[in-house]
């Protein structure tokens, strides 16, 4: 790590172990999850200020001041040593072929098609000669297996999650179409509710898989755990449909999936920890995410905060914009004539007020053998491989 992780690792070392257990030379070698969690569990004792109910009001506030010091030093610690455990797993076993291309299909509305994309778009890459995996990131809903004609799974993501098999490959499961498929099960209860370290090793894994292309399909909301899947992905495809309440939370997924971004610009998981800066971060905060819903009414707002306040930082943020460019499909279309009003109004709104550019990739079809293939568990594509929907996802594919 740099001297800079280095220096902030070891001062929440000594909060949460003690100037003397923290400066030992082997500290670092002896420091697990397990000594981990029992140091906050003896400081959280000591300073939680709801186990303080016989303390004075002054000594109240010092206990709560502390207690914050050391949550944060145990959020530090916790990331550390997984980024480091996981790092040295990777120079052991090095992946052969990483993957190339690495597309997250997201809506934030239920009903839309969302499953059903994702599956062809799957089964045509595996049919062009991609190693194509698809992955159910929707761990409270998951159901793409069912979409691909598995209705029974031996193995699923929720193995890998709670480490009963040790890799992604070992609960991968190959199909009758084409695609690998690594699928979920949300009947476990709180499937979808996984740790931040959980999900950074998921993402991490999902990353080096040996693939040509891998597809991510995320559930129908806008929790903290689907925006990072989405932002994590190379291509970041926001479908909807020319229903108003559609796109309308299409717009508000590009939306907060950018608010999400910007405040995890200098996250752990971020290539820019060392730049951490609290101040800015509070101002990022409270212009996008604020208690009262007091948003900023436009990006250019924040940049003039960050300007007067955080200079510096100015060049951080439009990096963040610029590299943030999600994609819009339409799906379900019966009438070509609805679709440019919505894609214009989406792309206009998005760039006045979030300075961002929406890619808008195609169209698929409003067709009643699209229905029909839900019904029977077989893909589109995989009965009529030259139909229409075939067209239109190979036009998608050449955009991306």
């Amino acid at each position: 790590m740099s001297l800079q992780e280095e220096k902030r690792a070891r001062v929440a070392a000594i909060y949460l172990f003690g100037t003397q257990q923290a400066l030992k030379e082997d500290f670092w070698a002896r420091l697990n999850m397990e000594t981990l969690k029992e140091a906050f569990r003896q400081k959280a004792r000591l300073y939680h200020p709801d186990l303080q109910a016989q303390a004075t009001p002054e000594t109240l506030k010092k206990k709560r001041e502390w207690f914050i010091k050391v949550k944060e030093s145990y959020d530090v610690l916790k990331d550390f040593v997984y980024v480091e455990v996981y790092a040295e797993a990777e120079v052991a076993s090095p992946p052969k072929n990483r993957v190339k291309k690495f597309i997250a299909v997201g809506g934030a509305k239920g009903g839309i098609g969302k499953s059903m994309f994702t599956t062809n778009l799957g089964v045509f890459l595996a049919a062009q000669g991609n190693r194509t995996v698809m992955v159910d990131l929707d761990l409270g809903g998951a159901n793409l297996h069912l979409y691909l004609g598995e209705t029974y799974l031996k193995y699923n993501i929720n193995d890998f999650i709670n480490k009963t098999a040790p890799s992604l490959t070992d609960v991968m499961t190959a199909t009758k179409y084409g695609p690998w498929l690594i699928g979920g099960n949300s009947s476990q209860l709180g499937s979808s509710n996984i740790s931040f370290a959980a999900k950074m090793r998921l993402i991490k894994s999902v990353r080096n898989l040996e693939a040509d292309c891998v597809i991510i399909d995320l559930g129908s909301d806008t929790s903290f755990n689907i925006l990072d899947f989405f932002l994590a992905a190379d291509i970041k495809i926001v479908l909807t449909t020319c229903d108003p309440a559609s796109y309308l939370e299409a717009y508000n997924l590009i939306k907060v999936g950018l608010y999400r971004r910007l405040n995890r610009l200098f996250g752990e998981e971020s290539p820019l920890p060392s730049q951490k800066n609290p101040a800015l971060q509070r101002i990022i905060y409270e212009a996008t995410m604020p208690d009262n819903g007091d948003r900023v009414k436009n990006i250019q707002e924040l940049f003039k905060m960050v300007q007067k306040h955080h200079g510096d930082y100015v060049p951080y943020l439009k990096k963040a914009l610029e590299t943030y460019q999600p994609s819009l499909v339409i799906n379900q279309v019966s009438a070509e004539d609805q679709v440019k009003p919505i894609v214009k109004r989406i792309q206009e709104v998005a760039r006045k007020m979030l300075g961002i550019q929406v890619n808008y990739l195609g169209t698929l079809p409003f067709q009643e053998e699209i229905k029909q293939s839900t019904r029977d568990l077989v893909p589109v594509v995989a009965r009529h491989s030259q139909g229409r929907l075939a067209q239109q996802l190979a036009h998608i594919v050449r955009v991306i």
